[in-house]
This record gives structure tokens, sequence and C-alpha cells, in this order.
């Protein structure tokens, strides 16, 4: 009841500056640009892909001030992204799917280049020119962990003409933020970019029992961008991307799940996260009379180190100290048809090899050898090595057909996982190896998908699809008994019909859908037996159901309103997770049922010779009732978060301006969590007020 009161308020309000608007006799309507959709690699555009799609451009990014992926939440219809403590995992869930450890189940890819691990998800985002989010499973075009859907982001390129420009953010918890923006080009065939940003904050959150931050941070990031195009067919882009993160992470706070109520962070050893994350591709694309050939290579760097206080209290109980390094090389070569054709084709070829190596050593403090009775004092040394290898070949094709279009595509995917594992125990300064493995799994998949799509006429485009799904098998991080080392693959089958429409001249735009995933073999995050850890298990069936909605409105040359709204409702249908446990019929945890976003962007010029004009923008985000946990007795209620941007241009190359997020300082729970017999919570950000200033040229 409280989101469609939201709803009914802000419409009321949106359409009444709608209103005005129109009044104004001053004001001439034009329509919504045209979207292209890259993600698809074929270049449709948004009225007519047949897919689920959301798409925010430049604009919309930066006066929404989306600073990472996380501040996507809920501007799109069924995403949801938590807070999650530190910038070692960011969990992504599209339509309920999802995952918090190991591998993701929705793809992310930056500027062609792919981000295979969680630990390289969330960083700082600065230059957009993009982001597209693809609902459903994206696996016959991009294969294994895609199943969810994709999000696809795009920096900005680089152009024939010099550039400059230098942006500095200020705001409370002395947060700071500056970027800086370059563009030369250096012939008429070769430009170089040059961007590099840095951001700092002290942290929304005091450990009480340090008397310090405890998600206080420092960022360094950097990118280099360069394109030589030689003749007008061939054109070489390469894309360097460095950052360096510094940070205090976990807030988390001990939970009282029966009141609902957090008490303060107030744990007793410094708990920090740092990560250095290079990403760099090499993009080669050759267009001839009859088709488009291109080469996307590309490779990560990522090496981290996590400190982390396990227990969370002022106990010594565990500490962690876990080190990683990871290295991605990627190759994908396709050939498609050109624009121009009749009959829309795209086939290609993939390939990859992960190598893995990570250290995780357990300490054991005072207080655990009392309470766990143990004869002295403990430390675990865990080592996984794990190279991992996949290729593929895929191909599909649109043919047209009256008013009708059918699209056919197909993937063959394998993959080989290697787990070379070493774990030794030093008690009391003896040193013993407990217990060590060397295994492999394999994974094959045929990954299907056929879509019907059928123009009714100009204006309005409807569709039908059938996808497969998959997210390949895998290795445990952390397990204490053999049949744990490893869980199976997922499967899902989504069933979707969509309708896309435009009317008023392109002055309104309404896409919606409706979606039916059968979900099976579901890999379930699970606490280890002696709750020290989580893993990976495989529950038996599940379904995801829902409807999207999207409703974008220019009344006017200056007012743009728009209503975003998902739900989406994800439940075992069977899962017994031992003879005591049955969790069959019980939600799926994390997965609000209700997403929604409304807002408006309006432009007002100004007839000052200094001032030249005045933007507002304003949404309300808003998360319904959902649960933390596969029993269902912990849970987040509804809340919504109220964020504005101001922003003034001048004749003088200068923008300045404020912008505040969760205005109304709206309490909530972004994260929770169990282990070791307690409950924990993370708070969600409390109210943000922020000054800008940029300069460009």
């Amino acid at each position: 009841m409280k989101f469609i009161n939201s709803i009914i308020t802000a419409i009321i309000i949106v359409f009444s500056l709608t209103g005005m608007n129109a009044q104004n006799d001053t004001l001439k309507t034009q329509s919504i640009d045209e979207i292209i959709i890259k993600a698809t690699k074929i270049n449709l555009s948004e009225h007519q892909s047949p897919i689920s799609a959301s798409v925010l451009n430049k604009n919309t990014m930066e006066t929404m001030r989306i600073n990472s992926i996380e501040e996507l939440n809920a501007r799109i219809p069924n995403l949801f992204i938590p807070e999650h403590g530190s910038r070692l995992t960011s969990p992504i869930y599209i339509r309920g799917i999802g995952s918090r450890i190991n591998s993701q189940s929705v793809g992310l890819y930056v500027d062609n280049i792919p981000y295979f691990e969680l630990g390289s998800f969330n960083f700082e985002l600065y230059d957009l020119s993009k982001a597209e989010v693809l609902r459903g499973p994206q696996g016959t075009l991009y294969g294994r962990n895609t199943m969810g859907g994709l999000i696809s982001m795009y920096s900005s390129q680089p152009i024939d003409k010099q550039e400059f420009s230098l942006r500095a953010d200020y705001g409370n918890y002395n947060r700071i933020k500056s970027v800086l923006h370059y563009n030369q080009p250096l012939s008429k065939k070769m430009i170089l970019m040059i961007d590099g940003a840095y951001a700092h904050s002290e942290g929304f959150f005091t450990n009480t029992f340090l008397n310090n931050s405890a998600d206080s941070y420092n960022t360094y990031s950097g990118r280099m961008k360069f394109q030589y195009a030689p003749t007008s067919q061939l054109k070489i882009n390469v894309n360097v991307n460095y950052e360096k993160n510094l940070e205090n992470g976990y807030p988390y706070a001990v939970y009282d799940t029966t009141n609902q109520t957090a008490s303060d962070v107030n744990y007793n050893q410094l708990s920090t996260y740092h990560r250095e994350l290079l990403s760099s591709g090499l993009n080669i694309n050759y267009k001839t009379e009859k088709f488009e050939l291109n080469s996307a290579s590309s490779f990560q760097f990522l090496a981290d180190t996590q400190r982390i206080d396990q227990d969370f209290t002022p106990k010594d109980l565990f500490f962690i100290n876990q080190t990683r390094k990871h290295q991605t090389f990627v190759e994908e070569l396709t050939v498609k048809s050109l624009k121009t054709s009749k009959i829309n084709w795209i086939a290609g070829l993939f390939g990859f090899k992960q190598l893995k190596d990570k250290n995780v050593d357990v300490y054991y403090g005072e207080d655990a050898v009392t309470a766990y009775h143990l004869p002295g004092s403990m430390v675990k040394y865990k080592n996984y090595n794990q190279p991992t290898q996949g290729a593929a070949a895929y191909g599909q094709v649109s043919i047209p057909f009256y008013n009708f279009t059918l699209s056919g595509g197909i993937r063959a995917d394998y993959e080989k996982d290697n787990l070379i594992y070493a774990y030794d125990r030093d008690l009391n300064d003896n040193l013993t190896n407990v217990q060590n493995a060397d295994t492999f799994n394999t994974y094959f998949q045929i990954l299907p998908k056929v879509t019907l799509s059928y123009k009714i006429n100009d204006d309005i485009n409807t569709y039908v699809s059938i996808a497969k799904g998959y997210k390949a098998g895998g290795f445990n991080s952390t397990f204490e008994r053999d049949e744990d080392i490893s869980f199976n693959p997922e499967y899902s089958y989504n069933y979707e019909f969509g309708v896309k429409s435009r009317f008023m001249n392109g002055k309104l735009i309404t896409n919606a859908d409706v979606f039916y995933i059968d979900w099976k073999d579901q890999q379930v995050y699970q606490p280890v037996p002696s709750g020290q850890g989580a893993m990976l298990k495989n529950a038996g069936h599940s379904i995801s159901k829902g409807i999207e909605a999207e409703i974008k409105v220019l009344p006017g040359n200056h007012l743009q309103t728009w209503l975003n709204i998902g739900y989406n409702d994800v439940r075992y249908l069977d899962y017994v997770k031992d003879e005591n446990t049955d969790y069959s019929g019980n939600n799926i945890p994390y997965i609000p049922q209700y997403t929604g976003n409304i807002g408006f962007s309006y432009q007002l010029p100004l007839s000052g010779t200094f001032l030249k004009s005045l933007m507002l923008t304003a949404d309300y985000q808003y998360v319904g009732k959902f649960y933390w946990n596969d029993a269902n007795t912990a849970y987040q209620s509804s809340y919504g978060l109220l964020n504005a941007n101001i922003s003034i241009n001048t004749s003088k190359h200068i923008q300045f301006g404020v912008f505040g997020k969760n205005l109304s300082n709206t309490n909530y729970n972004s994260y929770y969590f169990e282990a070791l017999g307690n409950s924990y919570v993370q708070l969600g950000n409390p109210l943000q007020l922020n000054a800008f200033l940029k300069i460009y040229f």
C-alpha cells in the first residue's frame, strides 16, 4: 500500500508539472532521442530490439550522480544491488537471479572488456556515456554466467577535437571526488584521451571499539584511450584502466531479529580491503561492403588483500587475512551483417583463460581457544590455485517476413575448472598438513534462444521469446566436508512477452513485459557447518515470475519525466535442505517484490549574460519488502530514497550546483547475514549533501 501511495503522489506531482509546462507557449515539444542498444551486438534501437532492456544515457547518469554500480539499484525495474561492506564483492540480482559469492550470475562488460570476478564489479564510475541493462538470460551471445542478465557500460570515446574538463565534488562526511578529462587529436587518424580521478570519504559509520571509521576509503583511478583509424574501413581502439582502492571495510553490527534493531558497529580488530585492478582492451573493427569484422582482446589483473575480524564482536575470536591474484585473458572474434542488410546475422568465437591464486590465513584468538576448547593457539593456512579456461562458438540470425521477424540463436559453451588445494594447520607452533586436493570439472552446454517479434505499426512492436540460462558449476572457497568441495551447474528457461510503443510523435515511450523463469538446481548460499564462512549448494527447483514497465514522457522542450516499475515473485518450489528443514514455498532471499523509480528532469533557460540554464532533476527510488534468509524469519521492510540535483550552466564554460542523496534520511538495512550463531546487518547510507564545480573547454 505504501508503494501504491508513493507512486500516486509522485504521478500527481509529475503531471502537475507537465500541465504547468503545457500552458507555456514558449516551450516547443520534441521527441525523445532514439537509443541504440550496443549490447545486442547488432546495434538495434531500443524500440526495435525484442528484449527487455533499460538504458541510461550520459546526461541521466550525470544528473543522477551515479558514482558506482550499486547506485543503479532500483532505478532499473527488478534490479537489486545491495551494499556489501567493501568492494570485495558486489552481488547483483536481476529478476531474482544473482550470486553473493563465487562467480557472478549477471554479466558485466565495460567498454567491451568482460569483468569475470565479483571482486572487480564495484569501481568508481566517471565519464560514462551510457549504461545498458539487459534482463533475462544472455547466454547465446555472452555465455555461461549471464543467466540473470547483463550490464554493459561505455565510457566516453575519443573525438576529433580538443577537450578539457576538471570537476570537483565535496560533501558531508568529508567526501571528495575530482575528475580530470583531456582529449587530444594527434593527427587526422590518431586521437589520445586521458582521464584521472580521485575519491575519498571519511565514512558513514564508526567502530566504537576502535573509535575509528568502519568504511572510509581512498580511490585512485586512471584511464587512457587511443584511437587509430588509418582508413574509413579500419578502426583500432586501445583502452587501459587502472584503479587502486584502499578502504576500511565491513561496518557490520549485531542485529536483533526479534526487535529489528541493530547495535553499534563494535569489533576489536581493524578490518581493511585493498585492491589494485588493471583492465586493458584492444578492439579492431574492419568493415567491408558486405559484412563487419571485429576482434576484441582483453586482459584484466586483480590483486587484493582482505583483513577482516570474522566474528565482528569485541571478543578475540577469529581474524582472517586473505590475498588474491587473478589474471584473465579473453579473445572474441565476430563477423556480422551490416545495418543495411535485410537479414541480420552474427557469428562469433570466444575463448578465455583465468589464473586464480588465493591464500587464506585464519587466526584463532585467545577467546576462541577458550570457547572452542582448543589445546592452544591455532592458525589455518589454506591455498587455492584455480586455473580455468573455456571456449565457445555462437551464431544468431534474424529473418523478417511480412510484419514478423523470427530470430534464432545458439551457443556451444565449454569450460574446464581446476582446483589445486592445500590446507595446513599450525597448532602450538606445530605445522601439519590437514587436507589436499587436486581435481577438475568440465562443463559443456548448448544455449539456445528463439524470438518472434510482430510489428503492429510503426509505433507498436511486440515480441515473445524463449531462452535457456546456464551458470557453470564450480568449487567452493570454504568447505569442511568432502561432499561440499564443489557444486553443480544451474539451469533456467526464461519465457517472456513484451510490448514496446511510441506515441504522440515520440514524446511518450512505453515498454512493458511479463516473464516466467523455470529455475532448476539453483546454487544456494549457505553457511558451512561450523558457521565460519559460506559455501554454495544446489537446491531443487525454483521459479521467478513478474512484470516490468517503463514510461518516459516528454511533454515539452524542457521537461522529461519517467516512471519505472518492477514486480518480482521469486520462491523455492522444492528445497529440502536436510531432514529437519524444508524451505519449499519460501521466498528466495535478497529479492524485493517491488522496485520502482519515478522522477523528472527540468531545464530552464536563463536570460542573463553569464547564466545560461538551470537544470533540476529529482527521482524517488522504491524498494519493496524482501527477506534476508531462506527461513524467511528476517526481513527488510519497504523503503524509499529521495534524490535531487540542481546544476547551473554559465556562458564561461563553468557548471556548478548541489545534489543530495537519501534526502529524507531514511533508515534501512542494506545487507544482512548470519554467522557464528549471530545475525549481522550493515545499515544503509544516511543523507548525503554535495556541492560540485566543473570547468570545461
